[in-house]
């Protein structure tokens, strides 16, 4: 795991979500790739060599916030890169994780920047159904320094086989357990026990 991406805020949330990265990256000697979403109005910047007062005051005002979020103890030892866009829509983020070939995002559930709330649900969900290489979302502070158990959700289905393999790398890396669920709802798609069992075999 040589990249990971953690998109900030500068919430709680988003140091949960750091802590989270600093951790894996110390396990796995990577890099983190800090990135600040500025989302400013395009009619701020007049030209790449020509930037507004307001535009730069705002990047200014961002990268003195970095500093100072990105003075932790828990970051000493860690490769991080701080990296400001001015992204507008989390698809972006997903876009700048394949061009950077990047293992992981892992990025905060919840947060606000000043009056605007960044990191809402529909937000991570973005991220999660645009990006190609797994996304880690993180609720809270790491509960330890090891992954030993993990449920994986799945419906057996043939698409799901390659989402398994593709993660199973990581469980392997991290020697977790991997535990499977099947969701069964009383509608038209309910399958009897058989049924199951013969998925999961099949799977």
């Amino acid at each position: 795991m040589e990249k990971i991406i953690v998109p900030v805020d500068f919430s709680e949330y988003s140091e949960f979500a750091l802590q989270t990265a600093a951790m894996l990256a110390k396990k796995y000697s990577g890099e983190i790739l800090a990135l600040h979403m500025l989302e400013l109005n395009d009619s701020l910047w007049s030209s790449d060599e020509d930037k507004d007062e307001k535009s730069v005051f705002y990047l200014k005002l961002a990268e003195k916030r970095f500093n100072e979020f990105l003075d932790k103890d828990y970051l000493k030892g860690v490769s991080v890169r701080p990296m400001i866009k001015n992204f507008k829509v989390f698809s972006e983020v997903a876009k700048l994780a394949e061009d950077r070939s990047v293992d992981m995002i892992v990025m905060g559930s919840h947060g606000a920047s000043g009056m605007n709330e960044f990191f809402v649900g529909t937000n991570t969900e973005r991220v999660v159904r645009h990006s190609e290489v797994p996304v880690l979302v993180v609720k809270g502070p790491p509960l330890g320094e090891s992954f030993d158990k993990v449920v994986f959700v799945t419906n057996f289905d043939d698409e799901a086989v390659e989402v398994y393999l593709r993660s199973q790398k990581l469980f392997n890396d991290w020697g977790t357990e991997v535990h499977f669920v099947y969701v069964n709802l009383p509608n038209a798609d309910f399958r009897s026990s058989k049924e199951i069992d013969d998925k999961v075999t099949d799977f």
